[in-house]
């Protein structure tokens, strides 16, 4: 499964959705892995196995939410592995811009640094696509 969020050609996509449910129930955070793709102003970047807690899912998306409603100002999706983070920051009036830089499977061989803009009226189709997850 995947969730995508896009606007005026830019687009952030966490690709390849995997949930290991008998690493949540041992306790170990490193239970869900997913990929993301990057377009950003004709830039491309990917970066595979992004560790994440799936318990911290839903807190994501809570504060996504609020977020498109301005009533947080960033929110930061960051993998546990080695760290990788991407920000989600809104301006209060609707715009909300995306930022990070992304690595490739080897973090030494390639990565992007990227941010574009989108607004609050792309986060309702990327939320839903996000709690199908």
């Amino acid at each position: 499964m995947n969730a995508k969020l896009e606007y005026c050609g830019n687009y952030l996509e966490i690709a390849n959705f995997r949930y290991y449910p008998e690493e949540e129930n041992r306790g170990n955070p490193y239970n869900t892995d997913f990929d993301i793709k990057v377009v950003s102003d004709g830039f491309s970047g990917y970066s595979q196995y992004w560790e994440y807690d799936h318990r911290e899912l839903a807190d994501f998306i809570g504060q996504l939410e609020d977020l498109m409603y301005a009533r947080v100002n960033e929110v930061v999706l960051q993998e546990i592995g080695v760290g990788q983070r991407i920000f989600f920051k809104g301006d209060g009036q609707g715009h909300i811009s995306v930022s990070g830089t992304i690595h490739s499977d080897n973090v030494i061989s390639q990565s992007l640094t990227f941010e574009f803009v989108t607004d609050q009226t792309v986060f309702p189709s990327f939320i839903a696509q996000l709690k199908e997850l």
